[in-house]
């Protein structure tokens, strides 16, 4: 009957899809065998998509940055939900069919009491951290792991007079950085246990604006750049781990009885967890949004596994692909499919293989041209488009791996491969420049037997990037989908 009743849904928004697709516009980038698909969305409803859910049915939840939720079911769209305040993210518990949102000032279950579609019932589950009436202090989430434990991150406040307007959040300002931390626990993340307990994860984020999580219960968050963010990035989060923005030290209790400008720009830089992944600013991304894995299987084609994470700005989605060195992620970022037609904020991958981006530039503007907007990507089942699959780290170079076999002469060629590598500095100035910018000399190529996968010999540093443009065409002369790969180098195999 379940399985039925999905089936139907996703047949309805199929038909409903391709009808709304005859006049849509495709992106501009976008790989062979994809496609783009419009959602239509309610009539003269300001809808800036800010979290999507699966239930178990097949029905979509979304909620908006207006504080509604909608449900989509049978090619039908109906208000589930309104009144709250900012929600960034929706959870529908996959048994139980639940339905958790973040709004700014706590995690809230909507509960349907008498099963007409409508939540009657607002119970909340936590309220355990700060709020003022800061614009910047947004809260995200929640995603769920296999015990039952919620997560979320919060925003830090907008502090420095200069931009707030008002001295009133001037608090907790580490060497004259722009965010503080006005209310508890900002710049935070956190569990919320399955009994309700509030418990602060890992601290130093800024605008930490999307989490994930993988089947591994791994928790992974994007965050912004700006004052002790060089570039956008992807962090692991770990219990208790530093990100590197030091207002948050103001809750952690080693720290509690310490003035936190007394402790070094170096020293905070030493006592930092290195992001995984940097997203170069304005070459990949600007506002990125939360990551999601390709859990289909191979229905959204050669990526399973990856990382899918759209950006507010460039309205852009691009791959992640995780390496994990000494024990540590560090990996890549591609490029995947650009200009759509609104930022995204939130994606979730549905059980057809199909991703469902939700887009909103209101108030963030965006590289699009809409306001909102819901859109659907799909691959069609049997192109496999010509890409850069994957950058690894090797102990000599690096391993590039295209989705199909290569021209074997454009491939064994070093004058295919350009790499620059630069760094970026941690310090509490907005974003950084790239630092030390150079040519890496690749001296030897060797493609694989199945001219898939080019083995690159060049010098390593830890803790720097290295930026792959690459001139290389499959073996029936189709061009890369995206020429430009971006590997975060923070530790070398021993």
């Amino acid at each position: 009957m379940q399985r039925n009743s999905r089936q139907t849904f996703f047949a309805a928004a199929l038909a409903l899809c391709l009808a709304s697709n005859l006049t849509a516009q495709q992106p501009a980038t976008i790989p062979a065998g994809y496609r783009v698909e419009t959602v239509p969305l309610p009539d003269g409803v300001a809808f800036g998509v800010s979290g999507l859910s699966f239930a178990p049915d097949g029905t979509l939840y979304v909620c908006t940055r207006e504080g509604q939720v909608w449900t989509l079911a049978n090619n039908k769209w109906q208000l589930f939900a309104t009144g709250l305040h900012e929600p960034l993210g929706i959870y529908v518990a996959p048994k139980t069919s639940k339905v958790f949102v973040v709004q700014r000032p706590e995690l809230t279950e909507l509960i349907d009491q008498d099963g007409d579609g409508r939540a009657e019932r607002f119970r909340t589950v936590t309220d355990a951290w700060g709020l003022t009436n800061n614009y910047h202090e947004y809260a995200y989430g929640p995603v769920c792991d296999s015990k039952g434990n919620f997560y979320g991150t919060l925003n830090t406040t907008l502090s420095w007079p200069g931009w707030a307007g008002s001295d009133k959040w001037d608090v907790a300002r580490v060497h004259d950085g722009k965010m503080g931390r006005a209310a508890k626990y900002r710049g935070w993340s956190f569990r919320v246990t399955p009994d309700g307990a509030f418990e602060p994860w890992s601290s130093g984020l800024r605008s930490p604006a999307g989490i994930g999580i993988n089947a591994a219960d791994e928790l992974f968050c994007t965050d912004n750049q700006g004052d002790w963010v060089a570039t956008s990035c992807l962090h692991v989060l770990r219990q208790g781990d530093f990100h590197g923005h030091p207002s948050s030290l103001t809750d952690h209790p080693d720290y509690a009885d310490l003035d936190l400008n007394s402790i070094s720009v170096e020293k905070y830089g030493e006592l930092r967890e290195p992001a995984a992944v940097n997203f170069p600013h304005g070459d990949l991304a600007n506002s990125p949004g939360e990551p999601v894995v390709d859990d289909t299987n191979g229905k959204f084609g050669p990526f399973a596994g990856q990382m899918f994470v759209g950006d507010q700005t460039r309205s852009n989605v691009f791959r992640v692909v995780l390496d994990k060195v000494q024990g540590r992620y560090q990996g890549c970022a591609i490029n995947f499919i650009d200009h759509l037609q609104s930022g995204i904020v939130r994606s979730r991958f549905a059980t057809d293989g199909s991703l469902w981006v939700g887009q909103t530039g209101r108030g963030w503007r965006s590289r699009g041209k809409t306001t909102f907007g819901l859109e659907r990507i799909v691959w069609d089942g049997a192109t496999v488009p010509f890409a850069i699959h994957s950058v690894r780290l090797t102990k000599s170079g690096f391993d590039v791996r295209f989705t199909r076999p290569a021209n074997a002469t454009r491939a064994a060629s070093k004058a295919a491969y350009r790499i620059d590598r630069w760094h970026y500095q941690h310090h509490p100035d907005y974003g950084s420049p790239k630092f030390d910018q150079t040519i890496v000399p690749v001296s030897d190529v060797q493609l694989s037997a199945d001219g898939m996968t080019a083995h690159l010999n060049t010098p390593l540093y830890a803790g720097t990037m290295y930026q792959f443009t690459i001139d290389v065409v499959a073996d029936d002369d189709e061009a890369l989908s995206s020429r430009v790969a971006w590997y975060t180098l923070n530790r070398l195999h021993k």
